[in-house]
């Protein structure tokens, strides 16, 4: 979830004038919703507009400037079934921003001597403690690490509880022990080395700060944080009290279907639990801006400045820190069931925005709205104009037709269409190259330049530029077989790759079960078998491999056959304690999936 969380913020937009009326800026981020590369003369969206695109039933936006709200607003629908609308008031769950909160908390207890951040977390935990191992021996676990996701934790995030139903103690979600819905917290990378995001290391912080304190979490973090900074209409309760469920959005799919139980809950509450509103995360954003220049509140300048300085992979404590076309903002994304959430503010000028939807499909229209607001405020960074189109001939396109190989088993088709040029991933979409010049390209839908050179395309996104070299005529690789649903021939064009080379990284585990997984997403089973038993039969030792197998054997309704490839996974799964760790995921599927078909694990 953090990788395609940080993707997010990778935006550019036009500059716009950052002194027009606040009304006048309001209009225009209302209407200037804008892809990623604006070419001259695209018309722009309006929210309303894209909201309905996406599926998104309604969104919540809060603007900062000059180290207050400028403005807030809801759109869209905060419940579909009672026409309710979104209002700046409305509760939304906000997820992972859950995390940058609490980690204000566990600092403001550090300033008290209630924590220590460098000391090993057991000298607080009294209720429970992180199992020692040979990893925790040779480095501790500390609270510093368990805010920077650098503690070796295991399990990333959480699912939740369809409201009513039974609710773990924190000590049971950290052991796994029933009714916990995930795995046992676990450390099984040595602390302190690398960088991996953990809502379990986040689990064990809650509990240290409630263990210290005698306090509920709510209680403490409404004491700590939420009120100090203004955040009066938010709470750390898990479940929202039947009172304030008026309040709150009611979550949906992307699908536009309600969850179920219309809100999860969180007992997770560190990691995931916040209610807010756009504008209380904004009084957040506010409040640390201006803890940075020097202001009083609940953290010292010092404190506020740990929490925005990277250790690992631009996470500090509790905030991802960007730094953009000289600016640097920090930031963090959210994802609850049914909701998704983006807190992103500059660290210094004293302005930034919060995003809040009530759908999984949010993520799609939080970027367009965020270049609205940077384009009409004129952030650091987003300052790109747009593309002008170049007019090429017929003939000049033409040069560029052809196949390209863009990775180990990925293959670029480019035709002229137009004055552009058509182009599709094999097994991806389909998508448009704009031309800006004799040989360079650019497309809407991301940061992406493609070069034509004699054959050979330069691909160059996120700084990085790989070479792709054009394929001859009869050249054929597997990936394109399987597109083309010749699935004898692209296991057999696999099965030569592997044995030329076992090295290959088209035929890795993690890569053939990306493709198959793609491929089932699509519905295209038969395909996905194919490539996912293939995949489990070059990595026979993997479970996951297995699992993958009979996820996709399930999915074909060959019932019993899912059955024995998923206890098969589970036995690889559980083999030895050295990989219980690492396997823990499919451990957990295999067997949620086995009592799901009826049958023990």
């Amino acid at each position: 979830m953090a990788a395609m969380l940080l993707g997010l913020l990778l935006w550019t937009a036009a500059q716009a004038a950052p002194d027009a009326p606040p009304a006048t800026l309001a209009e225009r981020v209302e209407n200037g919703l804008r892809p990623p590369v604006l070419v001259e003369g695209d018309r722009l969206w309006t929210i309303t507009e894209r909201l309905k695109e996406h599926g998104v039933p309604g969104v919540s936006v809060a603007v900062i400037r000059d180290f207050r709200i400028d403005w807030a607003k809801g759109y869209g629908l905060a419940e579909v079934e009672g026409a309710r609308p979104v209002g700046d008031t409305t509760l939304f769950e906000a997820g992972s921003i859950s995390k940058p909160v609490a980690a204000a908390g566990a600092l403001v207890l550090v300033s008290r001597k209630r924590l220590d951040l460098h000391a090993e977390i057991n000298s607080s935990l009294k209720s429970w403690k992180v199992p020692s191992n040979d990893l925790t021996r040779k480095s501790p676990v500390t609270l510093e690490r368990l805010l920077s996701h650098t503690a070796g934790m295991t399990v990333h995030g959480f699912p939740g509880y369809e409201r009513g139903a039974p609710l773990p103690t924190i000590v049971q979600v950290l052991d796994g022990a029933p009714p916990a819905n995930t795995e046992p917290i676990r450390v099984d990378l040595e602390p302190g080395t690398e960088y991996r995001y953990s809502g379990g290391g986040y689990t064990i912080a809650q509990l240290a700060m409630t263990d210290v304190t005698g306090e509920t979490f709510p209680a403490l973090m409404a004491r700590l944080v939420l009120m100090p900074l203004g955040m009066t209409r938010s709470t750390y309760q898990q479940p929202l009290p039947d009172d304030r469920l008026p309040e709150a959005a009611v979550g949906y799919r992307s699908n536009g279907k309600p969850i179920p139980g219309l809100r999860n809950t969180y007992p997770e509450m560190a990691a995931a639990g916040l209610w807010t509103t756009a504008s209380d995360l904004a009084r957040f954003a506010i409040g640390m801006q201006k803890m940075l220049r020097g202001d009083a509140g609940p953290l010292s300048p010092a404190a506020a400045r740990d929490m925005i300085t990277p250790r690992k992979e631009r996470y500090g404590l509790g905030l991802v820190v960007e730094e953009k076309g000289g600016g640097r903002y920090f930031t963090h994304g959210g994802a609850d069931e049914g909701f998704q959430a983006l807190l992103y503010a500059h660290a210094t000028k004293g302005y930034g925005a919060v995003l809040m939807t009530n759908s999984d499909a949010g993520f799609q229209v939080m970027p367009e709205i965020l270049r609205s607001i940077a384009a009409a405020y004129g952030w650091d960074g987003y300052d790109a104009p747009p593309v002008r189109r170049a007019a090429l001939s017929p003939e000049s396109l033409a040069r560029f037709a052809g196949r390209y190989r863009i990775g180990p088993d990925s293959v670029l088709t480019v035709t002229p269409s137009g004055g552009d040029l058509a182009a599709k991933v094999t097994l991806a979409g389909d998508f448009t190259l704009i031309p800006i010049s004799a040989d360079a390209f650019v497309r809407r839908d991301e940061e992406t330049r493609y070069t034509f050179r004699d054959g050979s395309v330069a691909v160059e996104e996120d700084g990085k530029t790989r070479e792709a070299k054009r394929l001859a005529p009869g050249e054929q690789l597997p990936v394109e077989d399987l597109a083309a649903g010749r699935l004898e021939a692209a296991v057999a064009g696999y099965r030569a790759m592997q044995k030329a080379n076992p090295s290959d990284p088209a035929v890795a585990e993690t890569r053939l079960n990306q493709v198959g997984y793609g491929l089932l997403g699509d519905k295209k089973i038969d395909a996905a078998i194919a490539v996912l038993r293939l995949n489990m039969e070059l990595h026979s030792a993997s479970a996951n491999a297995w699992d993958s197998l009979a996820e996709a054997t399930e999915a074909s309704g060959d019932t019993a056959a899912a059955i024995a490839l998923y206890r098969r996974a589970l036995a690889l799964a559980s083999r030895k304690e050295a990989a219980s760790q690492q396997d823990a995921p499919v451990r957990a599927h295999a067997t949620q999936r086995l009592k799901a078909l009826g049958v023990s694990p």
